[in-house]
């Protein structure tokens, strides 16, 4: 059969088919094997390769700026780090997780914010006309606060991330906790606008030792930001909201669902509020599957 013949036989064009006889011909076998070329006559030099890797260790940089630096084009440069497998950074090392978790509740209590968009643009309770520019309805700020033992949570919304709306979230949090049975003692934020000065002296009054996270280090106060992004997920993306109100009063329901009905791993499976039971009893407590009663 001629080539041709047998290309048509198997599906494949007459130059794949005449390649592979060819091969086979020259005693090659028919593995398959890189297509790349056998002589490079335009490679660059190997004392080229060796200055583009040195600059790469020193610096850091990319193919631009080290092809800027040794005359060579961005694409010459890439190509060299590609081959030598230098083409991405090497990743830094990850900080280790210190976990963390106060032996009683109300021992520290982290705080933070979040801005969230508002729905609608608001009316003034005296006049009934809409605030701000039309198209842009502004911004609410959702404040929350979680308790580091039990994992209570509480949250409310403001119209500002002012010290006034931090202080009045603050008596609303001692408010909540105390109706656990829990004295706040400590309180950990970030070091916001809302959360300096005036804000100790606040705290200070009500016989709260403030503190705050390192600069540049949320992780510290991890629990919040973690409470905050289940916020986000299972209460203002579940639900297509018809007004500012409607999301409001849905966070009070979705509030007594985290705390009483929502596990949690970090609880060994317990909810908040049996945490807080339990630690209050001062022994452990079986609990049942939610769907009994």
């Amino acid at each position: 059969m001629t080539i041709t013949g047998a290309a048509i036989v198997c599906g494949c064009s007459r130059q794949t088919a005449s390649k592979w006889v060819r091969r086979f011909e020259a005693g090659e076998g028919l593995e398959d094997r890189s297509s790349r070329p056998h002589h490079s006559p335009r490679r660059s030099s190997r004392l080229l390769e060796r200055l583009v890797l040195a600059e790469r260790a020193r610096s850091g940089q990319g193919p631009h700026p080290i092809g800027w630096q040794l005359g060579l084009a961005p694409s010459t440069v890439h190509a060299i780090l590609s081959r030598h497998g230098r083409s991405r950074l090497e990743q830094r090392p990850a900080e280790p997780v210190h976990s963390y978790e106060r032996e009683r509740p109300g021992e520290l209590v982290h705080i933070d914010s979040k801005k969230l968009g508002r729905i609608k643009r608001p009316r003034d309770p005296e006049t009934g006309l809409l605030h701000g520019a039309r198209g842009r309805a502004g911004w609410d700020h959702l404040f929350v606060c979680v308790d580091d033992h039990t994992r209570l949570a509480h949250a409310a919304l403001y119209p500002d991330e002012t010290t006034h709306s931090a202080r009045a979230f603050l008596d609303d949090c001692r408010r909540f906790y105390q109706q656990h049975g829990i004295t706040i003692e400590r309180v950990l934020t970030d070091n916001g606008k809302c959360f300096q000065r005036q804000w100790e002296h606040e705290c200070r009054q009500r016989q709260i030792a403030p503190k705050h996270t390192r600069p540049r280090r949320p992780q510290t106060n991890g629990k919040a930001e973690r409470f905050i992004q289940t916020l986000l997920r299972e209460w203002v993306r579940a639900e297509l909201y018809r007004s500012d109100q409607h999301r409001t009063d849905a966070l009070s329901h979705y509030l007594h669902h985290y705390n009483t009905r929502r596990r949690h791993r970090a609880l060994k499976g317990l909810t908040p509020q049996q945490r807080a039971s339990t630690t209050s009893l001062g022994r452990t407590t079986r609990f049942e599957p939610f769907g009994r009663r």
